[in-house]
């Protein structure tokens, strides 16, 4: 590909820098901030605590403006009881906010933690053990300060800040920004990688014309952490995009990414170097949905399945996504067709949606068989069919159809008439589902 003339973008891009990027006074209070809860936390410890770090975006500034996240992370020793890094952590943290009279609850990952506000500053207070890079974790959040360290030291001679909060903010604009399951997108170490490999925003973007989905990416850096020549065999991913994690060679940064949000990438980036505008940055997936909005829609029916008490949305998404999936295939071999579909959860209902171009058919479908000269074939294909004849050279057959209207097969479906064929999740199970027709919810 030809090297990019700047110019074209220069002047759209700093008027989006000027939108996104923290102010130095904004920076120096986040910071100011950040080190009186590291110190407090110091001052009240009783514990043996390896240490504590500030990790994430605002650590690093790679953060947008109004981002006042701080991610405060206690090492523990690796000999340190699960129990015991749980209590200490919950208690340090709940300590240190109601030291500054903040507003503390407790969230859960693989062990709970804690969360809080203080004024506009929002905090997560974070228990995990001191490993060391490719060491075996112990929960999983061990590498998150390792990612920190590794990034701070690439850093130091490349000022990459604002490439990154351009990428977070194009792809918030995509609606592909978060490696959450629900989002199922672009996590912000992710970004901060992408950017490190290629050397600035639209370095990268440049970079994604010739990607496919499989591709994969190893930084230079980790050739010269670990000594390794150009040709070593590094561990097989079978997901959509491969980044390998600097700190740990055996997981896949991009592995929380789907297919269809790496070719959304893919597209609107080769759309915006063909033709560049503020537009991508702001709210562009919206923009598309309604121009998929504002016309004649096709047959719509959604799924209403009551959902679980206390079940994440981490659980919750990934099982409407297999159901949902499931059910595609069994639409498609009844031979309806759908344009979309699209899946969402609010408090208490999970909404699986499509909207079918195809929605009945004739009593009758057609089924091809091999042309009349293939003995065998032939053979094969009378056997398993009655009401055989002969068009176009072909030996074909005519079967009455099991469903011709897409709602009788919805029906089936409610009613566990099908739970030998699709896959019915334990937390979103379609049995006992309400079928709501012409209606198609949008995630939010």
């Amino acid at each position: 590909m030809k090297k990019l003339n700047t110019d074209d973008y220069i002047d759209i891009l700093n008027d989006v820098l000027k939108d996104i990027c923290p102010t130095d006074s904004e920076k120096e209070e986040l910071k100011i901030f950040s080190d009186k809860i590291i110190s407090k936390i110091k001052d009240i410890s009783k514990y043996p605590v390896l240490d504590i770090i500030q990790v994430g975006s605002t650590a690093r500034d790679a953060n947008l403006k109004n981002d006042h996240d701080i991610d405060i992370f206690l090492r523990f020793e690796k000999e340190t009881d699960r129990d015991m890094l749980k209590e200490l952590g919950l208690k340090l943290g709940k300590d240190v906010i109601n030291y500054f009279s903040g507003k503390s609850w407790i969230e859960y990952a693989e062990h709970p933690y804690v969360s809080g506000e203080i004024g506009k500053f929002n905090l997560d207070i974070v228990p995990c053990y001191g490993i060391e890079n490719c060491e075996k974790i112990i929960s999983a959040v061990d590498r998150t300060p390792l990612h920190n360290e590794f990034l701070l030291n690439a850093y130091e001679n490349n000022d990459l800040s604002n490439d990154i909060r351009l990428l977070k903010k194009f792809l918030k604009g995509l609606g592909i920004y978060g490696s959450d399951l629900k989002t199922a997108g672009f996590s912000g170490y992710l970004c901060e990688l992408l950017i490190l490999k290629y050397g600035g925003f639209l370095n990268l973007l440049s970079a994604v014309q010739t990607w496919k989905p499989k591709h994969s990416i190893v930084l230079d850096e980790i050739y010269k952490m670990y000594d390794l020549k150009k040709e070593h065999d590094f561990l097989k991913f079978n997901d959509s995009l491969v980044v390998y994690d600097p700190v740990d060679l055996n997981r896949n940064v991009a592995a929380a990414l789907n297919e269809e949000n790496l070719c959304k990438f893919i597209f609107y980036s080769k759309m915006f170097l063909k033709k560049p505008s503020k537009e991508f940055f702001y709210g562009f997936y919206k923009k598309t949905t309604d121009l998929l909005n504002q016309r004649k829609r096709g047959y719509l029916i959604t799924l209403e399945i009551s959902r679980p008490e206390n079940v994440v949305e981490d659980v919750i998404y990934p099982q409407m996504e297999k159901i949902q999936k499931s059910i595609n295939k069994l639409v498609k071999e009844h031979d309806f067709e759908y344009l979309r579909y699209q899946n969402f959860a609010d408090n208490n209902t999970c909404y699986l949606s499509w909207e079918f171009l195809i929605h009945e058919l004739p009593d009758v479908k057609l089924r091809i068989g091999p042309p009349v000269y293939s003995e065998q074939g032939v053979l094969n294909f009378i056997t398993h069919n009655e009401h055989y004849f002969v068009k176009e050279c072909n030996v074909c057959a005519y079967k009455t159809r099991k469903y011709k209207n897409i709602q009788i097969l919805f029906e089936d479906i409610v009613n566990g008439k099908l739970k030998n064929i699709i896959t019915y999740p334990k937390y979103v199970c379609p049995e006992n589902a309400k079928i709501r027709l012409g209606t198609f919810i949008e995630r939010k």
